[in-house]
């Protein structure tokens, strides 16, 4: 299914994940939005956030958070940067505006409590501006948002899409293309994904692939357009060979 034809999430309850942080299932892609196992906030900090941050160690930053969802990639964010003197701007694409609306009410972690004003404006208004921060949600299709991108390109990519098996337009070597073109060259993608053909989907538009572990999390992947020291390099070429599924994702042959 693509995102064109989504208009609407059912609503359902908030579910509580395996770190007490509570997340939701969305009927449509038939997924939940975060592993429920590793939690929510902790997929959110783990994953993205803590190697992100430290990796990419700039003053002013310029995020992409693919896709906004509950918003805890854009959330824990902030708030991690929150007694720092960095700076960012996160632009973040996203399909169901009603989803977002509906997150005035949503149980987040207490954690969150000093950026409740942050919340409040991003979910009512679709965005929040203030010196140290700007946040602003784009409803609508994410990859006709990054076809037509004109700002100042980004540091970071939080690639945090629902599955290639479900949502598979937003894990495919032209996508990866597309976020090619509005990355700078030192920027980096983080996402939870470690499936063979969505790194090669990513290494085959000039990225380096790593596996990335933490204790808290499952594993997952950094990419990065130069060498990083310190994290788990994969020989992709070899992936290629000795792999099954040695081949990228690609859009002629999503269904």
């Amino acid at each position: 299914m693509s995102e064109q034809e989504i208009e609407i999430f059912d609503e359902v309850q908030p579910v509580e994940s395996g770190d007490g942080s509570f997340t939701m299932f969305s009927k449509e892609f038939n997924e939940y939005y975060h592993s429920t196992t590793d939690g929510a906030l902790s997929e959110s900090l783990y994953k993205h956030i803590i190697p992100a941050l430290a990796i990419v160690s700039k003053q002013k930053l310029n995020i992409l958070d693919i896709n906004f969802g509950l918003g805890f990639n854009t959330f824990t964010t902030i708030f991690s940067l929150l007694n720092s003197d960095r700076s960012v701007t996160i632009h973040s694409p996203e399909i169901d505006k009603s989803l977002v609306e509906g997150l005035k009410d949503f149980p987040y972690p207490d954690l969150f409590n000093p950026i409740k004003e942050i919340i409040e404006s991003v979910v009512t208004k679709g965005f929040y501006e203030s010196e140290q921060f700007k946040i602003y949600i784009h409803f609508g299709d994410a990859r006709e948002f990054i076809k037509n991108y004109s700002g100042e390109k980004f540091d970071i990519v939080y690639q945090d899409a629902f599955s290639p098996a479900q949502n598979p337009t937003l894990w495919t070597k032209e996508y990866f293309k597309l976020i090619r073109n509005i990355v700078k060259c030192d920027s980096i993608i983080t996402t939870y994904s470690t499936s063979t053909p969505v790194r090669l989907s990513i290494y085959e538009n000039g990225f380096h692939i790593y596996t990335y572990k933490h204790q808290r999390v499952r594993s997952g992947t950094i990419a990065s357009l130069q060498e990083l020291d310190g994290f788990i390099p994969i020989d992709m070429e070899l992936k290629k060979i000795r792999s099954e599924k040695g081949n990228p994702l690609l859009d002629k042959d999503i269904k």
